[in-house]
């Protein structure tokens, strides 16, 4: 361009910053950690609309019903677990809308996304903006460990708070390193209680959390200088860990809870060499590919030898290449495998019998947030370490010394937050030192292990209870609804495929574990049988059908009656708990008798036009006593056939009700 005077004139435009380069998305990777986490909860969505409501589910919410809301329902410990913030949300979800599954099944996605995006804010704390960190999160995302946590609900009310506490208090314990902010403190240890309320193994929280200070600040104090940080944090949560472990040890003396019990030594080698020789790696790795034998909340890890080899290879491929890389990776994988060991080997060897116990996969999902946070630290470097760094003037992209701190790196420069202070806005970008390798090979294992890990899900989840404890809870749930005024519910036992036999009687009974799916007076009815003279139970399906009674009986001689002694008929039978006394009588008139079983007198109308009646009693060793109000019998009456005017007591049956079979059942008998 020329000017007036005949010269050049130069005109400088400059662009504005988006034009500058190629346009990029400015909330990027939070949209594809958004889209990721999505992801994993379609996932844990289509394994629960695989799954319903079984075994300790079915406790909690009959207890819910049955039982008075107070102290003593929140505090009992349940095989080991003191949980009442998890009872306490099970009586919530029961008061909306009893057993329905559609409810749960939003709150634990719920809750499982809450635990997401405390992992995201997590590594986002620990790493800044960078890609890498979507790796660790789509492994805790597609983790097989979490599968039967997520699809049972009793497993999901512990594991899922506890994953939300122990995430978000390793948030507040990073931010409290970086800035020495009390509120931090304060906030790690609310978080930590709140873990209790759902899971007694939050306990573990704060090690976990002194372990992390030590791992993170180990570099630069000196692992007895990051030891001594923050003592008086830890002396505050160990006060706070025993007077937990006090409450619990006294409520589980109240409860009688479940005790410690130490396996032999060849048991205890066994289990071992089982869970940490096959479950663990095959579930770390996105396996196993085979899932077997089949129980009532899933199917255990059945590792296969090739699986367990394919598995050992691939940790150790990943171990040793991420130690080889960095140093850092040392004391992060030393953390993940001592709390492994600890928490998910030897507590669960010593609490828990059984050798079935080594399979189960839902035993190291606690261990996925601080896995998650091991994996990450094992691959970047956090980015206080390298905020410090930068200030040293010591570290640039290759891990050389630079002489000025003030010159900035090619990738990265004053303007980024581990530089300017530990809770400035927006990513990081100072890269990580000595490990611009690890990216390469992590992306595509990342893609290996979700696809590996969808594999395994697709195996696992046609093992889920959703079909039969649908069915059978949908049949009870009809029946009910259309059953007349008339009939007396008594109870059966919940089918062992829905409830296994280690659960206490009272809680197998349909007495209590179908009570929520009535209403009103219905729902007394069910829960608290009365005096009735038609008796209906449930079979099998959970259809309302005929009852007979199957147990112990005293007759009559010769289908006659049974002998009047002081006025009374005295039956020397004992009731059991879920029994029902019958009466089969033969009167003119309607008759009025009291039946006596221990310290209960249940008072009973014999009417003429029926000729049996059923009543519930409590447990009792016997004997079962008839009486008639009037008194003794008059001298003649023993020649009439053992009648006292008129009524003829044929026989007394006490056991449990059964469905009537069309062959093969005898009506009032012990056949």
């Amino acid at each position: 361009m020329t000017g007036t005077g005949g010269g050049p004139v130069e005109v400088e435009l400059r662009l504005p910053a988006w034009a500058r380069g190629v346009p990029r998305l400015r909330h990027g990777l939070t949209a594809a950690a958004l889209l990721l986490v999505a992801a994993g909860l379609v996932l844990k969505g289509w394994l629960l609309s695989r799954s319903y409501f079984v075994e300790d589910d079915i406790v909690f919410v009959g207890r819910a019903v049955t039982e008075p809301f107070g102290w003593a329902h929140l505090l009992r410990v349940h095989i080991g677990h003191l949980m009442p913030g998890a009872l306490a949300l099970v009586r919530a979800l029961t008061a909306i809308s009893p057993y329905d599954w559609g409810l749960v099944s939003v709150v634990v996605l719920a809750l499982s996304a809450a635990a997401a995006l405390a992992l995201y804010r997590l590594l986002r704390l620990l790493f800044g903006a960078r890609p890498m960190v979507l790796v660790p999160l789509a492994f805790f995302l597609f983790s097989p460990a979490s599968f039967q946590a997520t699809a049972w609900f009793a497993a999901a009310i512990n594991i899922l708070p506890l994953h939300i506490a122990m995430l978000m208090a390793m948030c507040s314990q990073v931010l409290l390193v970086r800035t020495g902010r009390v509120r931090h403190a304060v906030a790690g240890l609310a978080w930590t209680c709140a873990g209790l309320l759902f899971f007694e193994k939050a306990v573990l929280v704060p090690p976990v959390l002194f372990l992390l200070t030590v791992v993170l600040l180990a570099g630069e104090h000196g692992v007895l200088g990051a030891a001594r940080r923050h003592l008086g944090l830890w002396l505050v949560h160990a006060a706070v860990a025993g007077a937990y472990l006090a409450g619990y040890l006294a409520a589980s003396g109240r409860s009688g809870g479940q005790g410690i019990t130490f396996p032999g030594f060849y048991t205890a080698v066994d289990y071992a060499a089982t869970f940490f020789g096959g479950t663990v790696p095959t579930l770390l790795v996105g396996g196993p590919l085979t899932w077997e034998p089949v129980l009532s909340a899933g199917a255990l890890a059945g590792h296969r030898p090739v699986e367990i080899a394919v598995a050992w290879l691939a940790l150790a491929a990943v171990v040793a290449g991420t130690c080889r890389a960095r140093r850092a990776a040392v004391p992060a994988w030393l953390l993940a495998g001592g709390y492994l060991l600890v928490a998910d080997g030897l507590l669960i060897m010593i609490v828990r019998s059984g050798p079935w116990r080594a399979f189960e996969s839902r035993y190291i999902a606690d261990a996925l947030p601080l896995l998650t946070v091991c994996l990450a630290l094992a691959l970047m470097t956090w980015r206080g370490a390298k905020a410090r760094a930068v200030r040293r003037g010591t570290a640039s992209p290759a891990g050389s010394t630079t002489a000025n701190p003030a010159v900035p790196s090619p990738e990265g420069d004053a303007s980024d937050p581990a530089v300017q202070g530990p809770e400035a806005a927006g990513p990081a970008t100072v890269p990580d030192g000595g490990a611009r390798t690890l990216p390469v090979y992590a992306v595509p294992a990342a893609c290996a292990y979700v696809a590996l890990a969808l594999v395994s899900a697709s195996v696992f989840g046609p093992t889920l209870p959703g079909r039969t404890g649908r069915a059978y809870f949908d049949a009870a749930r009809a029946d009910l609804a259309a059953l007349g005024p008339e009939p007396g519910v008594y109870p059966a036992m919940v089918p062992e495929r829905l409830l296994f036999p280690w659960q206490s009687l009272p809680d197998r009974l349909t007495s209590r574990a179908l009570a929520p799916l009535a209403r009103g007076a219905l729902r007394e009815r069910v829960a608290h049988p009365g005096v009735a003279y038609d008796a209906v139970t449930f079979d099998d399906r959970g259809h309302l059908v005929p009852a007979a009674v199957l147990g112990g009986f005293v007759a009559g001689e010769d289908r006659g009656c049974l002998p009047w002694r002081g006025g009374a008929v005295t039956a020397d039978l004992a009731v059991h708990e879920g029994n029902v006394v019958r009466l089969h009588y033969d009167v003119p008139r309607d008759t009025r008798v009291i039946v006596t079983v221990g310290e209960r007198r249940t008072e009973v109308t014999l009417r003429a036009d029926r000729e049996r009646v059923h009543l519930s009693a409590a447990p009792a060793p016997g004997p079962v006593r008839v009486t008639l109000p009037d008194g003794s019998l008059p001298d003649g009456s023993r020649r009439d056939g053992g009648r006292e005017s008129g009524v003829c007591l044929r026989a007394v049956v006490v056991g449990a009700a059964v469905p009537e079979r069309p062959e093969g059942a005898v009506d009032g008998g012990t056949g």
